[in-house]
């Protein structure tokens, strides 16, 4: 196929502002329009693709969907939504192979403003995205732009690929107003003598830097895996989860996670009691785990995680959207309950526990939930 045009549309309510410039730059409080028409190689057959993207932090009702409704119409096609950090690649590639999203309005942004971008790479494309400037959202994984006064740092995590690097670089030089500076930080190389760039981002030793992040830089794992386990459906038992997110994991379910690197069962909030879906899917876990390990520089660790609770931070950042409030209905917890596979069998196997270990039913041990504690 080869593109005829691309456009992007604003819509508020029931107006239409044509996006003139930094087309593949959304900002998360818009309703946009995006229509690629191709015309075929082969047959000549003109092709209308239009998608509807939506900030999450968007207004969008009735006026904005009779208007999208309309333009979907005059073009002889139908509306594809697209919820902000879930764009198609299709939808990447017509844009130049790049997306950045920012936060707040269009006409309010300043790359003046205190900002910082992770930019990562997925199925050779590249995704931006501005998160709030917090030593937790740094990883070693991904590279940065932290835009700090008249500066400008772009942070190279040691585990980030050439092509990350190469589009930070770019994205920050971008930004950069005149008289701006574009400093450039290696991780484990030239970063931590840098005081400016750490009392701004916060603790050197608070962020994401597991071991393991170091591997990425020469194989980029998959996108995280995703599979829901119940023993009762006796046709699927275990079945693929499509989208993983905090609104896509239930919390009457156990799921396994494969994040590449590391495994997770993790146990939803009302799932804590099914022992024979939590044992089905730490067997199943550590089964994958064996399997994948000759293509792996080591062994996948297998960790148990059970709802509510806090989330590892490495496993945060092998996800582009898992709201860890979402994922605990709405608030983050002030512990963190995990268990090792070994820890978790043992929960499942004793049929009796100790007072005090009863009281919390937040904490409870796994394989019971408040049902099996006798009020007093």
């Amino acid at each position: 196929m080869r593109t005829i045009s691309v456009e992007v549309m604003s819509v508020i309510q029931s107006s239409i502002t044509p996006v003139q410039r930094e087309i593949n730059i959304f900002h998360d409080t818009e309703v946009l329009v995006i229509v690629h028409r191709a015309k075929s190689r082969e047959s000549g057959l003109v092709t209308t693709k239009l998608w509807c993207w939506r900030g999450k932090k968007c207004r969008y009702g009735e006026r904005e969907e009779e208007k999208i409704g309309e333009l979907a119409r005059r073009y002889g096609t139908s509306a594809e939504p697209v919820s902000q950090q879930h764009e198609p690649s299709e939808l990447v590639r017509v844009l130049g192979g790049q997306v950045a999203i920012r936060q707040g309005a269009r006409a309010h942004w300043s790359s003046e403003n205190t900002t910082m971008h992770v930019v990562r790479s997925s199925n050779s494309y590249t995704l931006i995205d501005e998160v709030d400037l917090n030593i937790k959202n740094l990883c070693s994984g991904y590279s940065y732009c932290v835009s700090i006064l008249d500066n400008i740092y772009v942070w190279y995590g040691r585990g980030s690929v050439g092509g990350e690097r190469t589009a930070a670089l770019e994205y920050a030089r971008g930004m950069a107003a005149k008289g701006t500076s574009v400093v450039e930080l290696t991780e484990g190389e030239n970063d931590a003598d840098d005081e400016m760039f750490w009392m701004i981002v916060g603790d050197p030793d608070s962020y994401a830097k597991a071991d393991y992040w170091k591997w990425r830089s020469t194989t980029v794992p998959p996108e995280p895996r995703c599979w829901a386990v119940d023993v009762a459906n006796s046709d699927a038992p275990i079945r693929v989860v499509p989208i993983v997110s905090a609104e896509t994991v239930l919390q009457k379910s156990v799921h396994i996670i494969d994040c590449s690197w590391e495994f997770f069962v993790l146990v939803g909030k009302d799932a804590r009691a099914k022992r024979p879906d939590i044992t089905l899917a730490i067997n199943t876990a550590n089964a994958m785990t064996n399997l994948l390990a000759t293509s792996k520089p080591f062994l996948p660790t297998v960790h148990v995680l059970i709802i509510p609770t806090q989330l590892p931070l490495d496993m945060r950042h092998a996800f582009r959207d898992l709201d860890e409030s979402t994922l605990n209905g709405g608030f983050i917890p002030d512990h963190m309950n995990i268990l090792s596979t070994t820890e978790a069998i043992e929960h499942l196997r004793t049929s009796s526990w100790d007072k005090s270990t009863l009281k919390d039913h937040t904490m409870l041990p796994l394989g019971l939930d408040s049902s099996h504690v006798l009020l007093p």
